[in-house]
C-alpha cells in the first residue's frame, strides 16, 4: 500500500508521471516479479517520456502553426520540385545550427505554406522553439511595439526562438518603417539564428517589393546569401484535388 503522504511528495516534487507509473505498479501483479532497479527504472522512464511529451506539446502550442499535418502526409509523388532528401535534411534541423534561412516560393496553391508548417512541427518534436505568424501579423505586431518602444525588447526574447517564419512574405510591399524594423531583427539574428520566408514572388523580384532601395540591399544581404532555396513548381494543390475522386484525395492534395 502506498501511503498517501508519499504521493502527495512525489506530487509536490512535480513528478506525475513517476506517480502515475507507481499506481500503476501497485494495482498489477505483473511488476511484482521484477526486481527493484527494475521497477525504478520504468518509474523513471515514464517520468521522463511524460516531461518530453509535455515540453513538446508546449513547444507547438506555442508556435501556432496553421497545419497539423506531418511528414507522413507529403506526396512526393506529385511534380512541383520536392526533393524528398532535401526535405528530410530540412526536419532534421541541422541547418538551424548555423542560423541559416530557408526560402520556400512557388505559385499560389502549390504547397508552399503546408510544407513549412510541416517542417516546423518536425522541428517543434525536436524541441526546436518556432514561432509560425503570416508577415502582415508580424508586422502588425512589430510596429505596435515600437510605438510602444518595446521592440528592441522583443527582438531580445526572440533569440531564444532558434526559428522565425515569414509567410506570404512580401505579399505587400514594405514601407520604410516596417523595413527599419525588419532589418533591426534579421541583423540582430544573421549568422546566428534562422528565419524561413514563404513567398509566392521569386527572390529576384524582392528587392522591388521594399520601398527603400538602400534598406531593400541591407534586408535582402541579411535574408538570401545564407538561405537554402526550395522552389515548388506545379499546378495548384487545390486545383488537383478537385480533379481527383474524393476516395482518392489524400491528405498532401488538400494543401
Amino acid at each position: 500500500m502506498i501511503q498517501a503522504t508519499t504521493l502527495e511528495r512525489l506530487r509536490s516534487f512535480r513528478l506525475q508521471g513517476f506517480v502515475d507509473a507507481l499506481l500503476l505498479q501497485a494495482q498489477s501483479s505483473h511488476y511484482n516479479d521484477l526486481s527493484f532497479e527494475d521497477r525504478i527504472t520504468l518509474l523513471v522512464d515514464a517520468e521522463h517520456t511524460r516531461r518530453v511529451e509535455r515540453r513538446t506539446e508546449n513547444t507547438l502550442k506555442a508556435a501556432k502553426l496553421p497545419s497539423s499535418q506531418t511528414l507522413e502526409d507529403v506526396d512526393f509523388s506529385v511534380e512541383r520540385g520536392l526533393k524528398k532528401q532535401l526535405i528530410l535534411e530540412l526536419v532534421g534541423g541541422s541547418w538551424l545550427k548555423n542560423g541559416s534561412n530557408l526560402i520556400i516560393t512557388g505559385q499560389t496553391g502549390v504547397g508552399k505554406t503546408f510544407l513549412s508548417s510541416v517542417i516546423s512541427r518536425a522541428l517543434c518534436r525536436r524541441s526546436i522553439g518556432v514561432r509560425f505568424k503570416r508577415t502582415h501579423h508580424w508586422l502588425a505586431e512589430f510596429l505596435l511595439l515600437d510605438e510602444r518602444r518595446r521592440f528592441q525588447q522583443a527582438v531580445a526574447s526572440y533569440r531564444k526562438v532558434p526559428l522565425l517564419v515569414f509567410d506570404e512574405w512580401l505579399r505587400d510591399p514594405l514601407s520604410v518603417p516596417e523595413a527599419r524594423l525588419l532589418l533591426d531583427l534579421f541583423d540582430d539574428r544573421y549568422g546566428k539564428l534562422s528565419c524561413m520566408f514563404v513567398s509566392q514572388f521569386p527572390v529576384a523580384t524582392w528587392h522591388a517589393r521594399i520601398q527603400d532601395p538602400t534598406l531593400a540591399d541591407a534586408i535582402l544581404d541579411r535574408v538570401v546569401h545564407n538561405a537554402i532555396r526550395l522552389e515548388l513548381s506545379g499546378d495548384s494543390m487545390r486545383r488537383l484535388k478537385h480533379s481527383l475522386p474524393s476516395q482518392e484525395t489524400n491528405v498532401a492534395s488538400l494543401r
